[in-house]
């Protein structure tokens, strides 16, 4: 039996985009846990009062590495998800980047948000509107079969 995500090629690209995501931000929160040393002194000059702080970041990124892996899985399934996924990028991003232009954000560590939250607001909106438009094509083509109006 194939996966639900093999049916259309905007299903796979879904998958793919999706599955990339999660993994990204696997790679980039695990480290904040066991080497949280390293990992602050990499983007920041001055390390954080409160580690916890950073974990709860990491924490909440790791989550969503979750979410995008869910929505991987059955890309129709998740829809209800997708606007979340572009929404907290933008939220994110627009925060680090409002702290950069008032000086309490490093460049290094923009240059880092960058590649984890602003590249992919373009991808995943692409998916979403990928889906959006399969998943109603095939909502009015069951209407069709089934004797909808």
């Amino acid at each position: 039996m194939t996966a639900p995500w093999q049916a259309a090629p905007v299903l796979r690209r879904a998958h793919w985009v999706y599955l990339v995501g999660a993994i990204s931000n696997w790679l980039v929160t695990v480290p904040a846990f066991l080497f949280y040393d390293r990992y602050v002194d990499a983007f920041i000059d001055v390390r954080p009062n409160y580690p916890a702080l950073v974990w709860i970041w990491s924490g909440m990124a790791f989550l969503w590495g979750v979410a995008f892996w869910e929505i991987s899985r059955d890309p129709v399934r998740a829809y209800p998800l997708l606007k979340y996924s572009w929404l907290e990028k933008i939220v994110t991003s627009s925060s680090m980047f409002v702290g950069w232009l008032f000086g309490d954000v490093p460049a290094r560590l923009l240059i880092g948000v960058v590649f984890t939250d602003m590249i992919w607001i373009p991808l995943f909106i692409w998916v979403h509107v990928g889906v959006a438009r399969y998943t109603r094509s095939n909502d009015e083509g069951q209407e069709l079969v089934h004797g909808g109006s």
